[in-house]
């Protein structure tokens, strides 16, 4: 199989193959390093990233190269802008959290929404006297500018809806349908609250708590395309060598198949000379052709083996000797008519 491989075409493949198990290997490299940017990055706590207009877009996704560090907003709340969102247990109470849209403007003029986790409070300070959390309960916003400094974090998944300013989740795509658009599609969570509420505690990710799994199977993946590649050349050269081997053996079983046409012949008149029906048929080719019996004689003459295969074939046929002899007594007068002229011409000399 080795020649097989070392053809110029089957070469010519394997460069082709290694050039993209290289490429593989590349992207593989890359996605690991993704994967583990996340203890990288964040080895020297959040970094500081200015204002929030210069670290994303009105509508873009927050990634996970800037999630969790710190940004800063300018801009005004309103009173009717703010949810409740209960049932979260931050450092063993039941807490709610106080989220808020704090309305920027863009430096092209328009303005944008940004929701702001204030902070969050006890449950019980935002639940009335029927037992059901109550928005009108929660801290009010500041009048006028301000300035908030947070964490950056991404929109927590959207699962309920808003009812009564209160929400499940700190998702984009509820308050959006709350408050109104343009809107960024993450959320602030503010590190030094006022009014009495407690700061945010980092947001819980499977990349903010290290690897990024999703970017290492990722890079499996693309390990595992990249041995393709190799099993497929080796296969194609397995296959060509196997083709070759079953084209040989087929050559061969014609040739062997060829050469014992002529043995099958040789063996037929070896078969009828053993027979002893040959005897009935030449003692049958003697009675239709005077000539047989010279042409045995004169074969006897040349051969003394002839003359008792001869006899040895009279004694198993009868008819054999009977035919020889017709054959000698036709050929005597002729035996002795040559005599009687040797003698003439001896007299003669």
């Amino acid at each position: 199989m080795l020649r097989v491989a070392l053809r110029p075409r089957f070469l010519g493949l394997l460069a082709l193959m290694v050039v993209a198990t290289l490429v593989c290997g590349l992207l593989a490299g890359w996605q690991w390093d993704r994967a583990h940017r996340a203890i990288t990055d964040k080895a020297d706590g959040p970094a500081q990233l200015g204002d929030i207009e210069d670290v994303l877009g009105v509508g873009d996704a927050v990634t996970n190269a800037i999630v969790g560090d710190i940004v800063t907003a300018t801009g005004a709340f309103t009173a009717d802008d703010q949810v409740v969102v209960p049932g979260r247990s931050i450092d063993g109470e039941d807490a709610a959290i106080i989220v808020a849209a704090l309305h920027v403007d863009l430096d092209d003029g328009t303005e944008a929404l940004l929701p702001v986790a204030r902070g969050w409070v006890r449950a019980d300070e935002v639940t009335g006297d029927d037992g059901e959390i109550d928005a009108s309960l929660a801290p009010p916003v500041p009048d006028g500018q301000v300035q908030v400094t947070g964490r950056l974090e991404a929109s927590e998944s959207a699962v309920g809806g808003v009812e009564d300013g209160v929400v499940d989740e700190i998702a984009t795509p509820l308050l959006v349908n709350e408050w109104g658009s343009p809107m960024y599609a993450g959320f602030v969570a503010v590190t030094e609250p006022a009014d009495g509420m407690q700061p945010m505690p980092p947001a819980e990710s499977a990349f903010s708590k290290g690897l990024n799994w999703q970017n290492i199977g990722y890079s499996l993946q693309w390990v595992l395309f990249g041995g393709f590649f190799l099993f497929l050349w080796w296969r194609s050269v397995r296959t060509a060598y196997l083709d070759e081997l079953a084209e040989q053996r087929e050559a061969l079983e014609r040739s062997v198949a060829g050469s014992a046409e002529p043995g099958s012949a040789a063996s037929s008149s070896s078969a009828t000379s053993t027979d002893p029906s040959v005897g009935p048929a030449v003692s049958s080719a003697a009675a239709d052709d005077p000539s047989v019996g010279p042409a045995v004689s004169s074969a006897a003459a040349d051969d003394p083996s002839v003359g008792p295969a001869v006899s040895s074939a009279a004694a198993d046929d009868p008819s054999v000797g009977a035919t020889a002899d017709a054959a000698a007594a036709s050929a005597a007068p002729t035996a002795s008519a040559s005599v009687e002229a040797g003698s003439t011409l001896d007299k003669d000399v």
